[in-house]
C-alpha cells in the first residue's frame, strides 16, 4: 500500500475535536493578547535586574553568567543535572560537617539535563533559559489569576509587583522560584475555571521543584468539582462528565496521590542518603579531639 493510499485510509479527526482545539488555541491567544502590557512590564524589570547583576558581577571580577547561573544554589542544580545525585561538601563554618545535594529537588536539573542535551548549550546557560521562560509564564499566569479575580488594572500591578520584590533577582537566576511559581499560579488558574484534572497535575509537578510547591496541593485538595450545572468562577464548572470527571480529579489532588512528590522526595532522601547524613551529624556534634 503506497504512502498515499495509506494516509487517505485513515480516519478523519471528529470535527467536535477540531473545534474544541480551536476553541483552546483561541483563549490562550486572547489571554496573550491581554497579558502583554503586564509581560512587557515585567521583562523591563527583569532586564533592569539583570544588568544590575551583572554590573556587580564585573565589579567583583565574576563573570555575569556564573553570578546568575552557577553560584550559591544554581552550583549545586547545575552539578546535579551533570553528574547525578551523591556530592557533598564540607562546610566551610562547621568543621566535620557536609552538605548533600540531597536537600535539592529533581524537576529543576531534570529540565537542565534535558535542554543542555537537545539544545547545544552549557548546563549553566539552559537552566538560565529554564528559569527566563518559567518567568514568563509564571508573569503570565499571575495576570490571568488577577484578571479573573479584580481585573485588569490589579492583574497588571500584581505582575509589576512580583517583579519587583526585593528578592525578585532569583526569578532572572538559576533558581526554582520562577519554575515553582509558574507551576502554582497556573493550578490556580485552572481551578478558578474548573479545570479540575489539569490544576491537580499541576499541583503535583509543582511539588518536584522544591518543597514549598507542595502547599499548592492544599486549594486543589479542599476544592470540591461541582456537580453537573454548576458554576466554578462565575462559569459552568465541572468537565462535563459529571463523577467520572470529579474521580479523575481527586485522583490528580493530594487526596489521591497520598503524601505528593515533596515527602515522597524526603523519604526517598533519607533511604538513598543511608548513614552518611547521621554520620555527618554526629560528626558535627561531636566534642572535639582533644
Amino acid at each position: 500500500m503506497s504512502a498515499d493510499t495509506a494516509a487517505s485510509t485513515r480516519a478523519p479527526e471528529p470535527p467536535r475535536r477540531q473545534t474544541e482545539r480551536r476553541r483552546a488555541l483561541g483563549r490562550v491567544g486572547a489571554s496573550l493578547g491581554r497579558a502583554w502590557l503586564a509581560l512587557a512590564v515585567y521583562a523591563t524589570v527583569r532586564a533592569a535586574g539583570i544588568v544590575c547583576v551583572a554590573l556587580g558581577a564585573r565589579h567583583a571580577g565574576m563573570h555575569p553568567r556564573t553570578r546568575l547561573g552557577h553560584y550559591w544554589d544554581s552550583l549545586w542544580y547545575v552539578g546535579i543535572a551533570q553528574h547525578g545525585y551523591g556530592t557533598s561538601r564540607p562546610s566551610a563554618t562547621h568543621p566535620g560537617l557536609s552538605f548533600s545535594d540531597l536537600a535539592f529537588f529533581p524537576l529543576y536539573p531534570a529540565l537542565i539535563r534535558a535542554v543542555a542535551g537537545i539544545v547545544p548549550v552549557s548546563a549553566v546557560t539552559a537552566g538560565l533559559l529554564i528559569a527566563w521562560a518559567a518567568a514568563g509564564l509564571a508573569a503570565w499566569g499571575i495576570h490571568a489569576v488577577g484578571e479573573r479575580l479584580y481585573g485588569r488594572r490589579v492583574a497588571l500591578a500584581l505582575v509589576a509587583l512580583w517583579g519587583l520584590l526585593p528578592h525578585a533577582v532569583v526569578e532572572s537566576m538559576g533558581y526554582t522560584e520562577s519554575l515553582l511559581t509558574a507551576l502554582a499560579a497556573w493550578s490556580l488558574y485552572a481551578l478558578l475555571t474548573g479545570r479540575w484534572v489539569s490544576a491537580g497535575a499541576l499541583a503535583l509537578c509543582a511539588g518536584p521543584p522544591g518543597p514549598t510547591g507542595s502547599r499548592s496541593r492544599r486549594p486543589c485538595a479542599s476544592a470540591r468539582p461541582p456537580r453537573s450545572g454548576a458554576t466554578a468562577g462565575g462559569r459552568p464548572g465541572g468537565c462535563g462528565r459529571g463523577p467520572r470527571c470529579r474521580r479523575w480529579a481527586g485522583s490528580a489532588t493530594p487526596r489521591g496521590w497520598g503524601c505528593g512528590a515533596a515527602p515522597g522526595a524526603a523519604i526517598w532522601t533519607s533511604r538513598t542518603a543511608g548513614g552518611r547524613i547521621s554520620t555527618s551529624v554526629r560528626a558535627a556534634s561531636a566534642p572535639p579531639a582533644p
